[in-house]
């Protein structure tokens, strides 16, 4: 080949080379672009993918309708209901006299149509009662005496109706101070301030606080409690609102603290249940050091849920993902049995080893690592459910109690004060008791206030 065709063919080759090189970086360049893409999109799912966001709340997990184009209202074939006729309170008959086309003499009508229509009454204005009670001095002892009417308040000029009204707007129905004071001069010309709702809250509140005592005395000396906690500003601090349920009763405190003490003051050195949380130290610290009489479950659906981020981003997280998923299923399917003592205690034994093999094995990636870590440290708390009869696998009881809570501080921010903390905590408590019992609250508010 003549050196002129070799230059030819080499200026060729670098062209080529040129070209390669020209699209290879501009296919970098592309590709870094997805990366960062995939980066902010991992970034939007972890908000519904994450092991610290309730199952309710996750990706996936909605029942929107659209959602497999299914079609909204009533299934083909579903027997139809009807509202039943209420007995009326009051019967109305409407005659005519004349015809209304030409004005002729009607006679007895042929036939009468029954309607019978529900409505809510106008607004009413305050009623104003006067009280006048007596004062006496003992003759026996000197003891000066002032007679009492259970609808007559001991402090100020409005009726129990008044206040637990206003207790019920604010905490039930979420309205604001300023709401519910407008609302009281529409609805019955009653003319109160913002800070005059408050103070009915707070004297609602004294009359729970002798309930809200009973309950902490229930919850201290229950076999089994679930607990959680989650945050709230009060005057722009963080604090912690924590709830302790029994299932039946409902304890809420709000403290600046999120550590063991809290534990210690609500639950005093002597507790001997069971407490069901999530993986926070302050608890297994607390039987440790505090309480070691009592005993520890630790949440299984937060276990799965960070399990399952887990797998969701490394392959090698997979297998631990589904081995505690089955062993979790296998232990409640067991336990819905209610087997004798001797066969929990044989099973918890077995899944005590079957937990142990699975994480003694060596993992490469530091954040699978992290996971058995965190098992591993929780290792004597993973299976209390198996040997205790009534303990759940999980805390999922005291995150419903918590919920309208978090309600609460998405429309008001946070609270403004000590006495608000007081208020909040005294009539929550009460109010999650009365509907985890199945209880009218205006009712039961209305026998604290004769109690």
């Amino acid at each position: 080949m003549s050196s002129q065709a070799l230059e030819s063919s080499q200026c060729r080759s670098c062209s080529r080379v040129e070209e390669l090189e020209e699209e290879n970086k501009e296919l970098r360049e592309r590709l870094a672009l997805k990366d960062e893409k995939i980066k902010r999109l991992w970034k939007k799912l972890r908000k519904y993918r994450n092991p610290h966001t309730p199952s309710s709340k996750r990706y996936g997990s909605s029942k929107s309708s659209s959602s497999g184009g299914k079609k909204r209202g009533r299934k083909k074939g579903h027997e139809g209901t009807t509202r039943s006729k209420p007995e009326p309170d009051q019967t109305i008959v409407v005659e005519e006299d004349n015809c209304p086309e030409c004005g002729s003499r009607l006679e007895e009508p042929r036939e009468v149509e029954s309607r019978v229509i529900e409505d809510i009454p106008e607004p009413e204005p305050v009623v104003a009662k006067e009280y006048k009670l007596g004062r006496y001095k003992c003759l026996g002892c000197g003891e000066e005496v002032v007679a009492s009417h259970p609808d007559c308040p001991e402090e100020g000029r409005f009726g129990k109706n008044v206040l637990i009204q206003a207790t019920l707007l604010k905490y039930e129905e979420r309205i604001p101070y300023r709401k519910v004071s407008d609302l009281f001069e529409w609805q019955y010309n009653l003319e109160v301030s913002p800070a005059t709702v408050l103070d009915f809250l707070r004297r609602t509140s004294d009359w729970l606080q002798p309930e809200y005592e009973k309950i902490w005395s229930t919850v201290r000396n229950s076999d089994v409690l679930y607990v959680d906690e989650t945050g709230m500003k009060v005057n722009g601090e963080q604090h912690w609102i924590w709830a302790f349920t029994t299932g039946k009763e409902a304890l809420v405190a709000l403290r600046k603290s999120r550590g063991k003490k809290v534990l210690k003051e609500v639950l005093g050195k002597d507790f001997d249940g069971t407490i069901v949380s999530d993986g926070w130290s302050s608890y297994a610290t607390y039987i440790k050091n505090i309480s070691p009489q009592a005993d520890l479950q630790r949440c299984w659906a937060h276990l799965l849920r960070e399990a399952e981020d887990r797998a969701d981003k490394i392959e090698e997280a997979e297998p631990i993902s589904e081995k505690l998923h089955e062993l979790c299923e296998n232990l409640t399917e067991f336990i819905g049995k209610d087997p004798p003592p001797e066969k929990r205690r044989e099973r918890r034994a077995k899944a005590e080893k079957t937990l142990e093999k699975l994480l003694d094995q060596d993992y490469e990636n530091e954040r699978v690592e992290d996971l058995v870590k965190k098992i591993k440290n929780g290792k004597k708390h993973w299976f209390t459910f198996v040997t205790e009869p009534g303990v759940e696998p999980t805390n999922n009881q005291a995150e419903r109690a918590l919920r309208e809570h978090v309600v609460h501080r998405k429309i008001i921010g946070g609270l403004r004060s000590q006495k608000g903390t007081e208020i909040h905590e005294t009539i929550m408590t009460l109010l999650t008791t009365w509907k985890q019992q199945e209880l009218d609250p205006y009712q039961e508010m209305v026998k604290a206030t004769k109690s």
